[in-house]
């Protein structure tokens, strides 16, 4: 399980290296104005993804690639998203990506800490924080679900009955989820439950959007930001560690 969410993760990052490069003048509009040559910064973020791709997959660099991406989504939340947020705390796409920043920080210290490192818990201490700021991006997903009307509409295909008691459902599972993680009660049951229904909405509602619209950036970055917490997912699914 921990394989095939660290390859999860890594495709995440693989795909988002490629549209740094494909839209590198929009990606570096994203950088802060007080950041001088964000052009350059918007490649070298790049080419730090792709580096972080191939960390995660090769066992022996997954400490290292975890911590130092964990480090960088840290940035960006840090440089970029809060300030997004302060300004338009209205809008709930920004809320959304500074959620998604969080999660993949924490979810990059949970792969860091893979079970065979174990020994290495006490020289990197900070690293626990990785459940729980994951933990606490899911409840805020889940708080979305509740406060945010678009996000029903969202929730499945447009065939698909129900959606917004489905929003609602879904919103209150990710409440629990995380809550689970961060009382470090039921982690693996929660990290089970969060990967298996980040897959279904992969596979059944952003799949299809990539499909549908290859040329589109929109689906392939929120299609594989829910694989890249998948994969997070798994991994603290299969941890053995508790803390």
């Amino acid at each position: 399980m921990a394989t095939v969410g660290r390859f999860f993760m890594a495709s995440l990052l693989a795909v988002v290296g490629v549209q740094h490069f494909l839209y590198a003048a929009f990606v570096s509009t994203l950088v802060p104005v007080w950041i001088p040559w964000r052009l350059f910064w918007a490649y070298f973020v790049g080419v730090a993804f792709f580096a972080a791709a191939v960390g995660i997959l090769v066992e022996k660099l997954t400490p290292l690639a975890g911590t130092l991406l964990g480090v960088m989504f840290l940035a960006f939340l840090v440089t970029t998203h809060i300030p997004r947020i302060v300004k338009r705390s209205g809008e709930g796409n920004e809320w959304t990506s500074g959620l998604v920043a969080l999660a993949m920080c924490g979810g990059a210290w949970i792969v860091a800490r893979t079970p065979r490192l174990e020994e290495r818990e006490t020289a990197d201490p900070f690293l626990k924080l990785g459940p729980y700021l994951f933990a606490l991006a899911m409840v805020g997903f889940g708080i979305q679900h509740f406060i945010d009307a678009k996000v029903g509409t969202r929730v499945g295909p447009p065939w698909y009955p129900g959606r917004p008691l489905w929003a609602y459902l879904t919103g209150a599972a990710l409440i629990v989820a995380g809550a689970a993680i961060v009382i470090r009660k039921g982690r693996r049951w929660a990290g089970s439950f969060l990967g298996a229904i980040m897959v279904g909405w992969f596979l059944f509602l952003h799949l299809p959007r990539i499909v549908a619209m290859p040329r589109n950036p929109g689906p392939w970055t929120s299609g594989f930001e829910i694989l890249g917490m998948c994969g997070a997912a798994l991994v603290l699914a299969a941890a053995r560690d508790k803390g």
